[in-house]
């Protein structure tokens, strides 16, 4: 396989659920392409990105007890704005991202994110897993944590499970890779990787057909005028 897909997955840890009032305060993502082993597809991770973001606000303690983050390990982290510029950059080296829940919530949060700070953002298109999952995989419910151990029972995955590194975003993009590709794996020719045909083969088998990239939208206005 040569001129492989480079795709980023990503994961937002926040203050909390609200997309126009809660703020990020952690981004993580792996930049990965596939590779074969012992005859299978898996994923071959080629880069990661972490960093903290200081909020302008206090951490819930809610929002602590989900994902271990506190204010202080936030206290000396780098502004919103600063993070956003470097998550671009990385992004830059991808063909696509994805995530899981990026359409209802982490796609959402970026919108109002990089508009409200009126920077440059990643244009690549933003798959969803959990789209995918709830149309491939019959389980309970579909959240990251159910399908990754769902795809891990079955030996479908090589990443080890750690229930304490949950919530946490590098970790969290980490599952997102390998459960995308388990997804993936025998449902796309080994020239579907391909830069040029992987978002075209997803749409032609049905495997997600809304694709699209992340779209800033400008905070509201206030005032009279």
């Amino acid at each position: 396989m040569t001129n492989l897909v480079k795709i980023i997955a990503f994961d937002l840890e926040t203050t909390g659920l609200d997309v126009n009032k809660d703020e990020i305060i952690e981004i993580g993502a792996v930049l990965f392409d596939v590779k074969e082993v012992r005859g299978r597809l898996e994923p071959n991770k080629l880069g990661e990105f972490q960093s903290f973001i200081k909020p302008q606000k206090s951490i819930p303690p809610g929002a602590t007890k989900t994902n271990n983050i506190t204010n202080e390990m936030v206290e000396g982290a780098p502004s919103c704005a600063e993070v956003l510029q470097k998550f671009k950059t990385f992004c830059d080296n991808s063909n696509c991202l994805v995530g899981h829940n990026a359409e209802s919530f982490d796609k959402r949060l970026l919108n109002v994110a990089y508009g409200k700070h009126s920077l440059p953002f990643p244009t690549q298109p933003v798959l969803d897993t959990v789209k995918m999952a709830r149309n491939m995989v019959q389980l309970p419910n579909h959240r990251l944590e159910t399908v990754t151990k769902a795809f891990a029972t079955r030996k479908e995955i090589t990443l080890k499970i750690v229930d304490d590194a949950m919530h946490r975003a590098i970790y969290d993009s980490e599952m997102v890779m390998h459960i995308l590709i388990a997804m993936l794996r025998g449902r796309l020719s080994a020239e579907e990787w391909g830069a040029q045909e992987f978002i075209q083969a997803l749409k032609r088998k049905d495997i997600q057909q809304d694709v699209s990239p992340i779209k800033p939208v400008r905070p509201k206005s206030t005032g009279f005028f």
